[in-house]
This record gives C-alpha cells, structure tokens and sequence, in this order.
C-alpha cells in the first residue's frame, strides 16, 4: 500500500471509513452533509468537504454518477480491507457448520463439502484450490509376482493406498529388488511424491554403475507420478451468482473470468499471489489482476495441512460484499483445515 495513503490522519481515516461502510451497505453515494450527521463527532459540511478533497487526491474516491455524493474507488476499497475493516465475529453455528465440514478423511471429497459450506455461508461463489492432490507417502512396500512382474504398494499419509503393477522384458534379479529396499530405506519416508521423484534421481546418479537398468526402470516405474498427481485441482461453487450479484457488470468480463476459472489460470495466478503471504487476502476489481473489468471481489486464505498438503480456499463476491462477515468465515475455514 502507498505510503502517502497509509499516512492520511486519524479524522480522514474516520470519515473515509463512514463513507465506505454505508456504501457497502446501500451502494449510494454520499456527500459532506450525510457525512456529518453520521460520524461520532460533530464535524461541519465544510470541514468534511475539505477532507474529503483530500481522499480525492490520494485517489480513494471518486464522484458518484449524477450525484453530488462520492463513493470510494477500487483502490479505496483495497484500503479499507487493508486498513480500517474490523471483521466481525464467527458465530457458534457457523463454526459448527464449518468444524463438521472439515472432518472428512479424504480431502478430496473434503473439498467438495468445503466449497459447498462456503458457498452457503456466504451466498456467494466460493473455491478450494489444492496445490498437491496427493499427501505424502508414509511406507512404500514392494512384492516379485514372478520373474518380469513386481507389484508396488503405496501408502499415504491421508490413508490413501494405491497399488500399481510394473512389467518389464528382463528377468528381475535378488540384486534388483536389494537396490529398491535401499532406496525405499533411505529416500521415502514421509515425503511428497514430488520429493520422492526427485530423490529417485538423485539416488539413481549417484548409485551410478552400482545399480542396475532393471532396478532404474523398476524404481522410475514403480513410484511414477502420475500428471494429475502434481497439478492444482480446482473446486468452485454458486457460480451463477456472480452474474445475479453482480447487474453493473458486462457479461463479457463475467465470461472472461469464467474462462479463467475453468482453464486453471485463475488456479495459478491465486497460488503464486498466496505464496509469501500469510492469513486472508483480499483482492478488489481493477486494483488486482485477477478481473480485470468485473465489480468483483475476492476474499482468500491458504492452508497448510499436518499432511503437508497445501491450497487456498476462499469467496468471490461482488465489491460490495459484507468484509465484515465474510471475512472471518474464510479464516476460520482456513484455520481448521490446516489443523488436520
């Protein structure tokens, strides 16, 4: 946030803020007059236009349409969620609500009843994006069907077993299944798949003339990722109420986002904005680069599980949504997730 913006006074600060919170809620502008007989201490019109020319400059505001009243900008609203929003408080039921949500084993299907949970909550579109469908492995086993047969057996830490059955030409030696103990001993335990295939390589070269092509290709095979294994995988919810939220907004730019979502680029771009940043993030209209012309909003949150496993949940909503509100749903959705 610009420094000069973050230095505006206490006074502005409070009649910005007024301003702000009844346009959340009405969507009207508002002049100097309605600004004094709102705010807790007596200001006159006069006093209240001379700030407000003020926030002006800065750029947090900008005049109304046909109207003498003013209304905040995309930016102005960036910096009222930065600085001035007070979220509310979560109520009992709502974290019942969301509690019971998380205490699925599979966080896959998890997924699908979070972004449901909070597509309810909120009566907005809501999303989950994970960021590694698979959790980390806690014990690889491997068993000889025969001489050209070896079955691999992969347990992860989420309770998710898969097998996989690897063939290869050569006849498969004592020597062999030694090399894939050592490496099961030495690499596996309690890694990503992503770090196992990495350690793989690593364990290969440096094993160099120690090891042999059968024992390569029964490790390259036996423990591969698979490609869905290593992308974002995408949940959204109550889509259409992004068109029946959002009238001021061209269809087109509603399509455009659309698109996004289903592509996955909406998917990338919300990781790498996450990625060094911790707690709830809110992104605003033409002050992010997620919707370009859209009066949208979005309010998310990444979570990092026990298991390793790592996303970002969230809501999107028009411009207006209720921050108050929604915010603390979103972070207390993300706090539990991460404590499994």
């Amino acid at each position: 946030m610009n420094k000069k913006i973050t230095d505006i006074g206490a006074r502005s600060k409070l009649i910005f803020k007024s301003l702000v919170e009844s346009y959340l809620k009405t969507g009207e502008p508002m002049g100097s007059k309605a600004l004094s007989s709102k705010i807790s201490y007596k200001l006159s019109p006069a006093t209240i236009r001379n700030v407000l020319n003020e926030i002006n400059f800065h750029g947090l505001i900008q005049k109304g349409h046909f109207s003498a009243g003013s209304i905040p900008t995309d930016l102005g609203l960036q910096f009222y969620t930065h600085a001035l929003l007070e979220p509310g408080s979560i109520s009992k039921s709502e974290k019942e609500i969301i509690e019971k949500s998380s205490k699925m084993n599979n966080l896959l299907n998890e997924q699908e009843i979070i972004t449901n949970t909070l597509n309810g909550l909120s009566k907005q579109a809501s999303l989950v994006i994970n960021n590694e469908k698979i959790a980390k492995i806690r014990k690889i086993d491997f068993h000889k069907i025969d001489n050209h047969k070896v079955i691999f057996i992969i347990e992860h830490e989420d309770g998710y077993t898969s097998n996989r059955i690897v063939e290869i030409d050569e006849n498969i030696q004592t020597e062999d299944l030694n090399s894939i103990g050592n490496f099961i001993n030495k690499f596996s335990k309690s890694m990503s798949p992503t770090e196992i295939q990495n350690n793989i390589k690593i364990f290969i070269k440096s094993a160099k003339n120690q090891i042999t092509n059968t024992s390569k290709k029964l490790l390259l095979k036996g423990i591969k990722i698979e490609k869905s294994q290593n992308t974002e995988t995408f949940f959204v919810r109550g889509l259409p109420n992004l068109i029946k939220n959002n009238l001021e907004t061209d269809l087109d730019s509603i399509n455009e986002l659309l698109s996004d979502i289903e592509t996955g680029k909406m998917a990338n771009k919300m990781i790498k904005a996450l990625k060094k940043s911790k707690g709830v993030q809110i992104f605003i209209g033409s002050n992010t680069n997620f919707f370009k012309n859209t009066n949208l909003s979005m309010i998310l949150s990444n979570y990092k599980t026990k298991n390793g496993l790592t996303g970002a949940i969230g809501v999107i909503g028009p411009k207006r949504i209720d921050y108050q509100r929604i915010v603390p749903i979103v972070s207390y959705m993300s706090e539990t997730i991460s404590k499994k």
